[in-house]
């Protein structure tokens, strides 16, 4: 029926837009914590940064003084290449104070090691020639060709062990004051320590790892830590540059500073309770206004549309008649003997008839038809694109027929019957006061005629 299709739309009206606002309250709320996150990170990130940093810094500043002892060996024998033992022994004491971090200082004309400080733990490196060395011969050829300082390793050391060599040239003048390579110093780090010490190995935070073998720096292979760190999105990467090449240092939180918490559980659930809140307010709020337009439109009882709203919706039916040339027609319902069924059974069984008039009556209605409760036991009727003849005397007799059918309530069956006043557009008018006032009178004509048939 037209009131019932009508009316399926506002029912379900406040359940969707209390979903649509508490699915926009809960976006909302997700998206306040997502970019609350987001700055945790990025403050996680800029604190690792900071961290990876130092630690760099530590780094370089650890290598560059282990270059600097080099840096002095070199300069002192290309001065003096025919040095002593004793003069040996005094150069290397003094610069191992400099540097305390120093495994070993050595010496090695033509690449040969002739001098090591100190002795007694690194005796089997004199007289070594590093270029017969695998894993320095690459590195000590290409620094008698290029005389240019270079860092090598880690790699394993001749004497045991594993160490960060730094290796300088040591350039002389001849006679003809003509420059030539004479040998190499050599300046050894253990790795270990000087990880532990700097914090590399023994932070409980952040993972770090190394890689650049032989100061070839990111595409060098890793030499310490998880090689994964340097696949990972997350890690902070960041290049030490030290003299004779550079490594590439990954750090990353051992433990996300942003993992799930209860407090973020906490933001969820409250975003979550405020969405259901919000669409449940918005919904009521809407299910109120619906039900106050309803009230307001709507008679409580039977359900059907008022006397207001007959109104309203007559004139628009009329003037959508006129502007299409198209018949309408307006009926006049008067229920029989209502007062008698009100005063001998009470008004429930006289409700109780109302309704059954105004659900038997919408059964015979089109869902384009409007039918309204006008009075206390007066229903209107409004017909567009119809005029009189004969479908319009049929749904007459139907409409007499089905409203006359029997109704049991209150232990007892109960009939009623129905006159009717019929007026149609534009044969008995042009506006909707003459045209209700003709079915008015067709209504009490009809139901003298009933009368007198009785």
């Amino acid at each position: 029926m037209a009131n019932e299709s009508a009316g399926s739309g506002p029912q379900t009206r406040p359940l969707l837009l209390g979903i649509i606002v508490a699915l926009a309250i809960l976006a909302l709320g997700e998206l306040m914590i997502h970019l609350e996150k987001q700055r945790e990170i990025q403050v996680a990130r800029t604190q690792l940064q900071t961290e990876a940093s130092v630690i760099r810094a530590r780094l370089e500043s650890e290598l560059a003084g282990s270059f600097s002892v080099g840096l002095a060996a070199s300069s002192l024998v290309s001065s003096k290449p025919d040095f002593t033992d004793d003069d040996y022994e005094r150069l290397a004491r003094t610069l191992a104070g400099w540097h305390p971090g120093l495994r070993n200082i050595a010496i090695a004309p033509d690449n040969v090691i002739s001098h090591v400080y100190p002795l007694a733990s690194n005796r089997k490196a004199l007289g070594v020639n590093l270029e017969d060395v695998p894993e320095q011969r690459d590195g000590v050829i290409r620094l008698r060709s290029e005389w240019k300082p270079q860092l090598a390793g880690p790699v394993p050391l001749v004497q045991g062990g594993t160490g960060i060599i730094q290796r300088v040239p040591i350039i002389v003048a001849d006679e003809e004051g003509s420059s030539r390579y004479w040998g190499l110093v050599s300046v050894v780090l253990d790795p270990e320590p000087v990880f532990v010490r700097l914090g590399l190995a023994n932070d409980d935070k952040v993972h770090y790892a190394l890689r650049g073998l032989d100061g070839s720096g990111a595409r060098g292979e890793a030499f310490f830590g998880p090689d994964a760190l340097f696949d990972n999105a997350n890690a902070v990467r960041m290049d030490v540059v030290m003299p004779g090449g550079r490594w590439q240092l990954a750090a990353d939180w051992r433990e996300s500073p942003v993992a799930f918490s209860a407090r973020f559980a906490l933001w969820h659930f409250l975003a979550f309770l405020l969405a259901i809140s919000g669409g449940g307010l918005v919904g009521y709020a809407t299910r109120s206004q619906i039900r106050l337009e309803v009230l307001a439109s709507q008679d409580a009882l039977t359900g059907l549309s008022n006397r207001h709203q007959f109104l309203v919706q007559a004139e628009g039916f009329l003037a959508l008649a006129a502007r299409r040339s198209a018949p309408f027609t307006l009926l006049n319902l008067d229920m029989e003997d209502f007062k008698f069924i009100n005063d001998q059974y009470g008004h429930e069984v006289g409700d109780a008839m109302l309704v059954h008039v105004a659900s038997q009556a919408k059964e015979c209605l089109r869902n384009s038809d409007l039918i309204a409760r006008f009075g206390g036991d007066e229903f209107m009727v409004m017909l567009p694109d119809t005029a009189p003849g004969q479908d319009l005397d049929a749904l007459v007799g139907r409409l007499r027929e089905a409203i006359g059918t029997p109704l049991e309530v209150g232990g007892h069956v109960l009939r009623t019957s129905i006159s009717v006043g019929v007026s149609s557009y534009p044969r008995d008018g042009f506006k909707l006061d003459d045209l209700m006032r003709v079915a008015d009178f067709n209504m009490y004509a009809d139901k003298r005629a009933r009368r007198l048939t009785r």
